[in-house]
């Protein structure tokens, strides 16, 4: 068997309903190991075979009786699992969910491949450290925010292997539709940790302002508690101040009729780890209320609803009264939920974490790669093995640029001559060389790749495939060093406000959040950037044959630079995605060209495009900007006593650029 996926918890929650997801929307779907009750039915009705466990309580601490209880339960579940898991024999076993890590990873057998997803907040330290001690057992650990990346690896232990993926929704089963009057929809299961009596009271407080305004209380209790809360929440909305605003609807089996109708969505929950239910009401149009904490946080903007201190029904009040007698958000909520939250992305970044495919089912399909050639044959050798092994379909044109090395001999005989080959007779410069090849590109989109990239597996599809979703974007995938640490090819605009933090502070001494905000090649889910690095630029043919794609005029350096500031002011972003992942061996055209890295070429042709792009002011604040930080570097890698020569060369080709241009 190639991978199984287990569950400890038999409920169809939020995360149960991602595995879903993610599971039907594999080539092969894994069967998942459950306790029977609604995830296994629903499992079953979308042909996903279940693997039955015995159903146990899903307390983990309450009282000291309980927690006693809890191990018990754990270790029995461990025990079950660890006979299923040697009979079956997967080579992955994805542990989904925190008491699924706890008792699936320990069960598996060695040599297993193990993937952790990771959905919640941690409740306690002996909890956090039991949960933290198998993250780091496992080969690799999803989470479905930064919040809850955060939560689980404090001190940063878990490196490449910690992957944030957002839970996506359908955005076909979502969809907007007009508001209707001032409706605001609570949607979640009836917990005291979802904090719906905070609802209750912000709807009280806000209808001081809203007379028209209504409640809508849809879900059911998981629970004893939640059962006591519910009848509590029943006895509040009967008090002067809410009788006749609330209806309790139960159950909801189709949230969708229930967002197309509200005006609103409000969030109370303080510690909500990601908050599908959020991304939801965004898919369909409807703004949000939600506390300032965990995953509404990452997903909510000023743009698409409002943000309140947690806990401060006053505040949550004064969030829907905004929202409601505000400008219209709608629009802004449903792009918000097309950029990245949709349920395609989400099936894309999980079959290239598992092994599988979501999609086309030919490796390669419907992607064509650009690359360009100058003595660069050793390199073209291991992306041509690469290629052929990840993807075998995909279409190859290789542009030679005055090589001497059998560079063409080798392209042409790739895959039997399928290459197509353009060969200029001179070094012609990048530029020109990649108009030259995307001509004969066949496909709607095209990688362009530098020769001493190689594929680590097919991942490139994937992103060729997010590269035709809209809006039309410049999409960079993770880059690797050989060292397997990443590459520096996402980058905020020159002159930026956010290049100052950077300046100051290596993107590596920067919390998590404020190194991605800064350096977005740091980050581990899908960031917005200013401009890519083009060792590997992923993107749509034809926006790539309308932005040139390059400027032909240039023979060499900040090309990709000049392309993204192009693309920026034709509305065409520019997104690090890094659920792709290429390895790059790096610089071996300036090795071969100028014996080194060319500092004083690479000064002088940021600032000319700079200059031309962005105007003079611009280019005088990005110098100062570079200034500060090479110097900054300078002085700090002094200090610690490391080898600071490059920094030394960057800031001297820097000054001597500026005063080249003095009078």
């Amino acid at each position: 068997m190639a991978a199984i996926a287990v569950s400890y918890s038999g409920v169809l929650g939020g995360a149960e309903r991602v595995l879903l997801e993610v599971a039907s929307g594999l080539e092969e779907p894994p069967p998942i190991a459950c306790p029977p009750g609604p995830l296994a039915d629903a499992a079953r009705e979308r042909g996903i075979g279940v693997l039955e466990l015995r159903e146990r309580s899903l307390e983990l601490r309450r009282s000291p009786a309980q927690r006693a209880a809890a191990i018990g339960r754990l270790t029995a579940q461990a025990a079950e699992l660890h006979g299923l898991l040697r009979s079956l024999r997967p080579h992955t076993v994805v542990a989904w969910g925190m008491r699924a890590g706890l008792t699936a990873i320990p069960a598996a057998a060695p040599g297993t491949r193990l993937v952790l997803q990771h959905n919640d907040l941690l409740p306690g330290p002996l909890i956090a450290r039991a949960v933290r001690r198998r993250a780091r057992q496992a080969e690799m650990v999803v989470v479905p925010s930064q919040c809850v990346a955060r939560d689980l690896d404090p001190r940063g232990e878990l490196g490449q292997r910690l992957r944030v993926i957002n839970p996506g929704v359908d955005l076909e089963r979502f969809r907007p539709a007009p508001a209707q009057g001032q409706r605001v929809l609570l949607l979640g299961a009836i917990e005291p940790w979802k904090r719906p009596d905070l609802a209750l009271e912000a709807v009280a407080l806000a209808a001081r302002e809203l007379p028209g305004l209504r409640l809508t209380v849809a879900g059911a209790p998981l629970g004893a508690e939640g059962e006591h809360l519910l009848a509590e929440l029943r006895r509040r909305a009967e008090r002067p101040d809410l009788d006749g605003r609330v209806d309790f609807t139960g159950p909801v089996d189709d949230p969708e009729r229930l967002l197309a109708s509200a005006a609103c969505l409000l969030h109370c929950a303080e510690r909500e780890p990601y908050g599908v239910v959020v991304a939801e009401a965004l898919a369909s149009g409807v703004p949000v209320a939600a506390p300032d904490s965990c995953g509404p946080a990452e997903l909510v903007d000023p743009d698409c609803g409002r943000l309140y201190p947690p806990g401060d029904a006053a505040a949550a009040a004064r969030a829907l009264t905004g929202i409601l007698k505000g400008p219209e958000m709608g629009a802004a909520a449903r792009a918000r939920a097309e950029r990245g939250l949709g349920v395609a992305a989400m099936r894309a970044a999980y079959a290239l974490l598992l092994g599988g495919r979501s999609g086309a089912r030919r490796p390669g399909a419907g992607l064509a790669l650009v690359t360009v050639l100058h003595n660069s044959a050793p390199e073209l050798a291991r992306l041509l093995d690469s290629l052929e092994r990840h993807l075998p379909d995909a279409q190859l044109v290789v542009v030679d640029s005055g090589s001497s090395d059998g560079g063409v001999e080798l392209a042409r005989g790739w895959c039997g001559g399928r290459a197509e080959v353009v060969v200029l007779g001179e070094n012609q410069g990048f530029g020109r060389a990649v108009a030259a090849g995307l001509p004969l590109v066949r496909e709607r989109v095209t990688a362009l790749v530098n020769p001493d990239v190689e594929l680590l597996d097919a991942s490139l599809a994937a992103l060729g495939r997010e590269a035709l979703r809209d809006p039309e974007r410049l999409l960079v995938p993770e880059v690797l060093r050989p060292d397997g640490s990443r590459e520096d090819n996402a980058q905020r605009e020159p002159g930026s406000a956010a290049l100052l933090a950077h300046a100051l502070l290596p993107g590596a001494a920067l919390p998590a959040r404020l190194a991605a905000a800064v350096e977005p090649w740091r980050s581990h889910a899908p960031l917005r950037a200013g401009w890519p690095v083009a060792s590997c630029l992923v993107a749509r043919t034809e926006t790539l044959r309308r932005l040139g794609p390059f400027d032909e005029r240039v023979f060499m350096y900040a090309e990709d630079l000049d392309l993204g500031l192009r693309a920026a002011d034709a509305g065409i972003e520019t997104w690090f995605w890094p659920a792709a992942r290429v390895r790059h061996t790096g610089a071996h055209a300036s090795r071969t060209a100028f014996g080194g890295e060319p500092v004083d070429l690479l000064a002088r042709r940021r600032r000319e495009v700079v200059r031309e792009r962005r105007g003079p002011g611009r280019a005088r604040r990005d110098d100062l900007l570079q200034l500060l930080t090479f110097a900054d570097r300078l002085a700090l890698k002094r200090l610690a006593r490391r080898d600071a020569a490059r920094e030394r060369r960057q800031l001297g080709a820097l000054l001597r650029a500026r005063r080249s241009e003095r009078p």
